[in-house]
């Protein structure tokens, strides 16, 4: 199987995981605040990539500039890009802050060209273009009452670019030494070091608190799903462009949007803006599909 294609299936996989995990989440807020449920879900795949990667020790792994590139990624990614997401949800809510991300891939894209030399073509961009489309209209809400402020718009950028980033010093590590178990046990460890210094920044009400057993059992079990994915992000990185696995992975609303009819029913509704959202990601991950096949 070319690299490429196999690139893609990942960055599906990884899709489908996140889908899910973020489905759960929802269902397990009754628990834990998000935060919480997120350092719980980091914390609980560890001990397995701490032992995996210990078995499966190479020499090579010893490599100062994949290393900085990991701890780099846990710093922009798991820690920097939630932490600003979750204080852009304080501030501008939900129905302007969660379509505002959903360019991630976008950005992701514009810094592989940049910085990487990829040359995506007009179909992968294309399809981009139509995923990142398909996820705003996926996540938009028509906006309430509460008023906000153009000043806090900021947050999101930062969100947004700290998401790229971390791709970006992925695949910059990946390239250096590509051991995937490896890049996602030193970036975990990093983005909950780094997570625990945001902690003041974060809104009272959001920052993560001491669980208790039932949600250590419920979001540590979701963590393994979230391990999963984030396993499978980085083989997909491993083996293709940025440009491809990235907006492929971020077609994660289309799953979770699939498991909230079967596991949310009575609680969400299906409008003409979540169909045609749906239409946009899959046509934008059939395109991209079809220029890899």
């Amino acid at each position: 199987m070319p690299a490429a294609l196999a690139a893609a299936l990942f960055a599906l996989g990884t899709s489908a995981l996140f889908g899910t995990f973020s489905i759960l989440v929802r269902l397990g807020r009754e628990h834990a605040n998000a935060i919480t449920g997120v350092v719980v879900s980091v914390v609980s795949p560890l001990p397995f990539f701490l032992l995996a990667a210990l078995w499966m020790w190479e020499p090579s792994w010893w490599n100062g500039r994949a290393t900085l590139f990991f701890v780099l990624a846990g710093l922009a990614g798991p820690a920097g890009s939630r932490v600003f997401l979750y204080l852009s949800l304080h501030y501008l809510g939900v129905a302007r802050a969660m379509p505002l991300t959903s360019v991630t891939p976008l950005f992701s894209t514009l810094l592989a060209i940049a910085v990487l030399g990829e040359k995506p073509g007009p179909y992968i961009v294309a399809g981009t273009l139509l995923i990142v489309a398909g996820s705003a209209a996926l996540s938009y809400k028509k906006p309430g009452d509460k008023s906000w402020s153009r000043r806090h718009l900021w947050l999101i950028a930062c969100s947004v670019t700290t998401a790229a980033c971390s791709f970006l010093f992925r695949k910059l590590a990946l390239t250096a030494v590509n051991a995937p178990l490896l890049g996602v046990t030193v970036s975990s460890l990093a983005g909950l070091f780094f997570l625990s210094l945001f902690r003041p920044l974060m809104p009272e009400a959001e920052r993560p608190r001491w669980p208790n057993r039932k949600a250590w059992g419920f979001y540590g079990a979701v963590g393994l799903l979230n391990g999963a994915g984030f396993l499978t992000q980085f083989y997909a990185l491993g083996l293709g462009d940025v440009s491809i696995v990235i907006p492929l992975s971020s077609t994660a609303p289309f799953f979770s949007l699939l498991l909230s009819r079967l596991l949310l029913r009575g609680t969400e509704r299906v409008t003409k803006l979540i169909v045609a959202g749906t239409v946009l990601i899959v046509a934008g991950a059939a395109l991209i599909g079809w220029k890899l096949r």
